[in-house]
């Protein structure tokens, strides 16, 4: 997280919480009970209290809000779109590994 925000900005990093995919997860970190001991130890090493917030809620909202802006203009440029699952191959549903599905 260090090295993502002093490359890319403290608005280019976030927290994710999909901690049942099965994924190997850092030590410490296999669920959100190990945000506390996490954010005390950025808050150790120089991160302010507008980094952490955008750490753990903002920058995920601001992605969310941006996404949901892009798809709602695009939409309205060019019309719903007619396409049907079975009529493209590439968008048929297939099972995610480790998720079981």
């Amino acid at each position: 997280m260090d090295h993502v925000r002093a490359v890319a900005g403290p608005g280019s990093v976030a927290l994710c919480g999909a901690h049942d995919t099965g994924e190997a997860h850092p030590e410490g970190l296999s669920d959100p009970t190990g945000y506390p001991p996490l954010l005390t130890e950025l808050r150790a090493r120089g991160w302010s209290d507008a980094e952490l917030t955008a750490l753990t809620w903002e920058n995920v909202v601001r992605v969310l809000k941006e996404a949901d802006e892009t798809a709602r203009e695009t939409s309205a440029r060019r019309g719903p779109s007619t396409a049907r699952l079975e009529e493209r191959d590439e968008l048929t549903p297939r099972p995610v590994p480790g998720l079981g599905l």
